[in-house]
């Protein structure tokens, strides 16, 4: 289902999560798209002498999901992505299920345009693993 969400619609403090257990699959099939098949990523006994001691899957992994975040949540149909910006905190573990968050900070009336801030957070701790803000036109 696809948020709708016109420009007079928004609200700043309007807010859209969703989850995503972060799995062999979806490393696999980022490996494959984006070429890059490091082994941090995709060899357990690699990892395992890494201080992180087992795979972690791809930041960008993660930030991708910012993009469905705004393309089908907030604000969804009427949105153009302009800029993301991404601090990645903590590693995501393979089996981590995570909550992927937006809330907007701003509405730029001039330009139709909205800040949210955007967040992953692991959902048995809590922590912030991943966050930033994202810029998004709404177009008409």
């Amino acid at each position: 289902m696809i948020a709708k969400k016109t420009f007079a619609e928004i609200r700043e403090g309007d807010t859209a999560q969703f989850t995503v257990i972060i799995d062999e699959t979806l490393v696999q099939k980022f490996a494959d798209l984006s070429g890059d098949s490091n082994p941090l990523h995709m060899n357990a006994e690699f990892a395992r002498e890494t201080p992180l001691k087992e795979r972690v899957a791809h930041g960008m992994l993660g930030g991708v999901f910012f993009s469905r975040l705004v393309g089908m949540h907030l604000p969804g149909l009427h949105s153009l992505y302009l800029s993301q910006s991404l601090f990645f905190k903590k590693p995501i573990y393979l089996g981590t299920n995570i909550i992927v968050s937006g809330t907007v900070l701003q509405k730029i009336e001039s330009m139709t345009t909205i800040k949210i801030a955007t967040t992953i957070r692991d959902s048995k701790t809590d922590d912030i693993l991943t966050d930033g803000e994202a810029m998004v036109k709404v177009l008409p």
